[in-house]
């Protein structure tokens, strides 16, 4: 009887430990808003309002849909510093790493990762990294050695990315800008100069006729591609083909009055006719900021509007809402966590597609149900256990009686007196 209640109380302990780490793992958040990430170094925004964009925090990938964010487990060791989603295949997801000159590619949506090393002798990491999804053309900026050109070769039995191209250039890469309209577009930008792909990236060359210096980049994918460059002191300059370089539409005073910096562009994948615009404005002769705003055109760059203006807070990097006119988060030079303007998206009381319809999610409910079984069982032993020992106690006396009683007495061993 003891044996069997240690091993049931055993058993007992071991479920119930197993419901309490079931339901403490499902207790932890598993999702947060983008505005509680600390530290974004790189966003790459979906190309349907319905889709997933990603973002890097402090070396981490994680995946928003609206305002929930979750994690997403890199390859070990690797210390994410660049992202890019296909805009042809939303689950073919590519990162780069900031600790090698490796990039990492995904065709389930970050669940397992193949990686593609640069073939160098340098030491660095990846800084930007930009898709043609038309023409499956990857293009990989790094620190230290330029530029290279992959080809994406797809999931087949021939899968992979193959090098097939390489700009080495002096300075590092801070941004990679490319359609996927099947144009071929393609632009580089380091803290001096602009460069121009041609035939489609076998080729480069330095472009030379812009305005003022180059300070922000990015490509909208119509039809032809519009190419946006930010400048220091001459505001956001458009091109058709890359070569003839106009300047935009009516836009707020300070974006175009040449003491502002355009500081960040960014075009909605989802809404290609909506760009956003960062500026810093500098006080006359003097190199330190006294303003920033974010503007917002949703004609293409024709016209634009004053989205927000940041008192005391300096527009660094600007990070859209796919699908969502209006709604774009800022980094700045003082921080790194988003600050939401022109309306965040709110939770909605979205889930992990784990949690059940109870609120449980399937491993702590599977936890409790073991549990509760081992306790039931535990009890249906214990009932078992107390009437067998009643049983036992009631014919406790008679067996007594028995084994204190004469033994009987063979008849024919008793002699007549």
């Amino acid at each position: 009887m003891i044996l069997r209640f240690l091993l049931t109380g055993t058993t007992l302990l071991l479920l119930t430990l197993v419901a309490s780490v079931g339901a403490a793992a499902s207790a932890e958040p598993n999702s947060v808003p983008l505005t509680a990430l600390e530290n974004v170094r790189a966003y790459a925004a979906a190309a349907r309002a319905d889709g997933r964009s990603y973002a890097v925090d402090a070396g981490r990938l994680y995946r928003g849909s609206g305002g929930v964010w979750e994690l997403v487990a890199a390859p070990p060791g690797v210390v994410v510093n660049a992202v890019i989603v296909d805009r042809a295949d939303p689950d073919t997801v590519v990162i780069g790493a900031a600790n090698k000159l490796s990039v990492y590619v995904s065709r389930n949506a970050g669940r397992r990762w193949t990686e593609a090393a640069m073939d160098t002798t340098a030491v660095g990491g990846v800084t930007a990294l930009a898709l043609d999804a038309a023409n499956r053309l990857l293009y990989v900026g790094t620190d230290a050695d330029g530029v290279y050109r992959l080809r994406d070769l797809g999931a087949g039995s021939r899968s992979g990315l193959i090098a097939s191209g390489h700009l080495l250039l002096k300075e590092p890469v801070l941004e990679i800008a490319a359609d996927s309209t099947g144009a071929g577009f393609a632009f580089v930008r380091t803290q001096g100069n602009l460069y121009r792909a041609e035939a489609f990236g076998l080729r480069w060359v330095a472009v030379d006729s812009l305005p003022a210096l180059p300070t922000a980049l990015d490509i909208a994918d119509t039809s032809p591609p519009t190419v946006f460059v930010g400048t220091a002191g001459a505001g956001v300059v458009v091109s058709r083909d890359g070569v003839a370089w106009r300047s935009t539409g009516q836009a707020p005073e300070d974006i175009v009055d040449g003491r502002s910096v355009i500081s960040d562009l960014a075009v909605d994948a989802a809404q290609p006719e909506v760009v956003y615009a960062g500026s810093v404005r500098t006080a006359s002769g003097d190199l330190h900021p006294v303003s920033s705003r974010v503007a917002m055109s949703t004609d293409g760059g024709a016209s634009w509007s004053t989205l927000a203006e940041l008192d005391e807070l300096n527009a660094a990097e600007l990070l859209p809402v796919a699908g969502t006119t209006g709604a774009v988060y800022v980094l700045t030079t003082a921080s790194r966590r988003p600050l939401a303007v022109g309306g965040e998206p709110p939770l909605n009381g979205q889930q992990s597609t784990e949690r059940s319809a109870s609120g449980l999610s399937g491993t702590q409910l599977l936890a409790w149900i073991l549990a509760g079984n081992a306790s039931a069982a535990l009890v249906i032993l214990a009932f078992g256990e107390f009437k067998g020992g009643a049983r036992r106690l009631q014919s406790g006396p008679h067996e007594a009686r028995r084994r204190t009683a004469v033994p009987p007495v063979e008849l024919g061993t008793l002699k007549a007196g």
